[in-house]
């Protein structure tokens, strides 16, 4: 687990948001946030008492990424952004896009740690409920950014524009009817009928000179060499 966890990309998986964030992601932004402090009191505290908080730190770091746009942490993004760990957090620098990462670590070390609840000691204890604690809500949040992208898509985009083709190809007309009535994409009148009202083969066939209909291959020919 350990090594998969330090090889594991913090940016993957989650829709990136097209809008701003709306006052209900901010909330849970927000209770993130303290979910990530304790986590970090937890580390310290395990690793005073002589454990290596490894999963509690990766953890943090991520959630510290996720938390870019948070005035209260930006000295420490900004610290870990400089650095190479900077360069696991994707071409956005962290954001939304780490939150799935954060949901992905948090929940596996909550299984890990529930195995040693019970002689872990109480930093143990600590780190399972804000690590659990920050999964819940990063779940909750996981799931209203992908209803806010899949409203945005119904509705074509950002400002609405680009709706889908829904109209049936039947309802479009390449050719629209003539004024005086004629379909021109059929040389037909547009009720149907040939002249006469009889709608036969005689109605609408092209004529020759004199008014007459024209034939095909009809009229002598000229003989050759004679």
């Amino acid at each position: 687990w350990r090594p998969a966890a330090a090889m594991l990309p913090m940016a993957m998986g989650t829709p990136q948001l097209a809008g701003p964030i709306t006052p209900e992601m901010q909330e849970k932004l927000h209770k993130i946030k303290f979910c990530v402090i304790g986590i970090y009191v937890a580390a310290v505290g395990r690793l005073c008492t002589g454990d290596v908080p490894f999963n509690e730190l990766l953890c943090g770091i991520v959630g510290i990424f996720l938390l870019k746009e948070d005035d209260s942490v930006s000295t420490c993004y900004a610290c870990l952004a400089s650095s190479p760990l900077g360069q696991c957090a994707g071409p956005g620098g962290g954001g939304l896009g780490c939150l799935m990462p954060f949901l992905f670590i948090s929940s596996f070390n909550c299984v890990f740690l529930a195995l040693r609840l019970t002689t872990g000691g109480p930093f143990l204890l600590l780190s399972f409920i804000f690590q659990f604690t920050g999964a819940v809500f990063a779940w909750r949040l996981n799931t209203e950014v992908s209803a806010n992208m899949a409203d945005l898509t119904e509705l074509g985009g950002p400002g609405g524009q680009g709706q889908p083709l829904t109209q049936p190809l039947a309802q479009m007309r390449m050719f629209p009817p003539a004024p005086g009535g004629n379909d021109q994409a059929g040389g037909r009148p547009a009720g149907g009928g040939g002249g006469g009202g009889g709608g036969g083969p005689s109605g609408g066939g092209p004529t020759g000179p004199g008014g007459g209909r024209f034939v095909a291959f009809q009229g002598s020919g000229q003989r050759l060499g004679g």
